[in-house]
């Protein structure tokens, strides 16, 4: 698969600030000076938001983000680094028939979303639906907090009645990089199918964004635990977050009882622990004393014995998980089942 289709102007779009794309999923993102070295980042703090806008005619009468800047602002006081909000939560207030006839282009959309995301300097995901030509998809576009697009995900499975309103499937799962982290998406009806979470994992995603119209359950939580990624859900009802362990680190939205009594905001919170990778225990474990003895309490060993896994995490600062299993030629679960299939091939 490829990763981005750029559109015809993505010189102008660039020098805005933006990117775009009118074909395909895109995961153009503006270039890192040389003499810059990436920040290694630790973990990252996420809100998955219970919250969708009225309806708003942002074809005819321009887009219309007032709603969604003014939770922004509000949510910003937790002082998250992403902001994740609901499957096509701009465009589907009076359901996808009608969200299809007003949906807006990718440009104008994505400009206002910029704007949000500089103005609160935050990396931000609100999905819509998407026109491109004579085709309509379920997007989730990620706005960095420079405001710069990051990538598109178009939602590989629409429902059923989504393909009968007029909703069209993507074809791509882009991943790319946004604020030290590789970034991934899917939404909604895509959680049936693994070949999306493989992929996300193929190119090594860290976080990915789930924006929905349900919860996901264990579906997600295998997802998080077999693919090695967390993963944030959006949904109107209930939103959460979901560690590279399977387990919850957060729910909350607007059907938990204290959000109802107006107690709590209807946003999930999390810290996410992302200088991890994960392995099968095979050919790795007996590795684990050395490891320690060289590391200590600067590395973290999570092990999952009954699915055969563990979790590694570097805590000091500066050292990433990989250069740790490089050192050590641990063999990452990814790699090895790749290389187990290939190795099944050729003895068939």
């Amino acid at each position: 698969m490829t990763n981005s289709v750029p559109g015809p102007n993505r010189r102008s779009v660039l020098a805005a600030g933006l990117a775009a794309t009118t074909t395909g999923a895109s995961t153009i993102v503006a270039d890192t000076p040389a003499n810059v070295a990436p920040e290694i980042k630790s973990s990252v703090r996420v809100a998955a938001v219970s919250f969708a806008l009225p309806f708003h005619d942002h074809r005819a009468d321009g887009v219309n983000l007032k709603g969604l800047r003014e939770i922004t602002a509000k949510i910003v006081n937790d002082k998250p680094d992403f902001i994740c909000f609901p499957e096509a939560c701009a465009c589907a207030a009076k359901g996808f028939a009608a969200g299809i006839k007003t949906a807006p282009q990718l440009d104008p959309y994505v400009a206002e979303v910029a704007r949000i995301a500089k103005e609160f300097k935050v990396n931000v995901i609100a999905p819509f639906l998407e026109r491109s030509g004579d085709r309509v998809y379920n997007s989730v576009p990620i706005v960095d907090r420079q405001g710069r697009l990051v990538l598109v995900y178009r939602k590989n499975y629409p429902t059923i009645g989504e393909l009968e309103a007029g909703i069209s499937p993507g074809r791509e799962v882009p991943v790319a990089e946004c604020d030290g982290i590789r970034v991934g998406a899917a939404v909604c009806f895509d959680a049936n199918f693994d070949s999306i979470a493989a992929e996300l994992e193929r190119q090594k995603a860290r976080l990915v964004f789930w924006p929905s119209m349900y919860w996901g359950g264990q579906l997600l939580q295998h997802w998080a635990l077999r693919y090695g990624f967390s993963i944030v859900i959006a949904y109107n009802a209930e939103s959460a977050i979901i560690d590279m362990t399977g387990k919850y680190l957060a729910r909350q939205g607007n059907d938990s009882l204290k959000v109802r009594q107006k107690l709590l905001p209807p946003w999930a919170l999390a810290d996410i622990r992302i200088n991890r990778e994960l392995f099968h225990l095979d050919d790795n474990q007996t590795k684990f004393p050395a490891m320690r003895e060289k590391y200590g309490p600067n590395i973290d060993i999570h092990v999952m014995e009954p699915e055969g896994f563990f979790l590694l995490e570097s805590k000091q600062p500066g050292l990433t998980v990989e250069s740790i299993a490089a050192s050590f030629k641990l063999e990452t679960l990814r790699d090895y089942l790749a290389r187990s299939k290939a190795m099944r091939e050729k003895n068939i």
